[in-house]
């Protein structure tokens, strides 16, 4: 029995992951908990927590290489849009930080998924080692060459060992840049002083969505009051980082009306990926 009556759009979703139940499929996964539809890409075989990084030392992580080198295989995400065509959009995990040899490959590859039907594409700044906008000014002019429409996802990455991070800077230059660019700011509050910065820097900037995964309730509440929940989109980063219901407990339980939880939940994605 599904625990809560809205309908779902979740904006982020992976093909599997650790809080997917051996026993069930992907589909039945979303079933279980009323997600009607779906933004779906891969997930990272390569980048496990393994007992040997307690061995290395800083200088080490700084060429630590959690992702392979080109592009990641995404068969599973078109086996599983080929399911249920209609209920997921897939988008490509793209790694724009490649040497001269395998670019003109990658680039390949990326419109070869376009033509699959691929509409949109995610990046991971942590992983990858990306510089926003330095890194991706040129596969956001072959987006837009291909397809103006296509919205891009970004994961909010703050400063680590040896990742020096996005900013907020970084996301207003980009916006700015590319004022008819969707982009989509995934964990959008992922701590509570995040979101306000981000709320209050950002708020200007129209093309700028703010995705919910891995965020703290109260945050995603501030970004409400700050933004405006018409730019909220939900996503659970499931069944990957959280399990679903963890993520839909977050918007439950949030002192908004319904109507707004049916926007964050399925209207507010839907109005811009129903053309695809």
């Amino acid at each position: 029995m599904i625990a809560h009556e809205f309908k779902i759009f979740d904006a982020h979703l992976h093909s599997y992951g650790l809080f997917l139940d051996s026993n069930k499929s992907i589909i039945e996964y979303l079933d279980a908990h009323n997600v009607e539809k779906a933004i779906i890409t891969t997930i990272n075989r390569a980048a496990k927590i393994s007992p040997q990084m307690d061995d290395i030392d800083t200088n080490q992580l700084k060429t630590y290489k959690m992702i392979p080198k080109g592009q990641l295989n995404h068969d599973d995400v078109i086996e599983i849009c080929n399911q249920a065509p209609k209920r997921f959009y897939p988008f490509f995990w793209f790694n724009p930080n490649m040497d001269s040899q395998n670019e003109e490959e990658s680039y390949k590859i990326l419109e070869e998924h376009f033509k699959k039907g691929f509409c949109g594409i995610k990046l991971q700044p942590s992983i990858n080692l990306i510089k926003i906008p330095r890194d991706i000014l040129k596969l956001i002019d072959f987006m837009q060459e291909y397809n103006k429409e296509y919205p891009i996802f970004i994961h909010l990455s703050p400063k680590f060992s040896f990742f020096s991070g996005t900013s907020i800077k970084d996301f207003s230059i980009l916006a700015t840049k590319y004022p008819d660019l969707t982009i989509i700011l995934g964990h959008a509050a992922l701590s509570m002083e995040l979101a306000i910065d981000i709320g209050l820097n950002l708020k200007k900037y129209k093309n700028i969505i703010f995705e919910t995964s891995c965020s703290i309730p109260l945050g995603i509440l501030s970004l409400i009051r700050n933004v405006g929940h018409k730019r909220l989109i939900f996503g659970s980063d499931a069944p990957t980082t959280n399990p679903l219901q963890l993520e839909i407990d977050k918007i439950l339980c949030l002192p908004i009306s319904k109507t707004q939880k049916e926007d964050i939940f399925y209207n507010n994605v839907y109005e811009f990926m129903n053309k695809f």
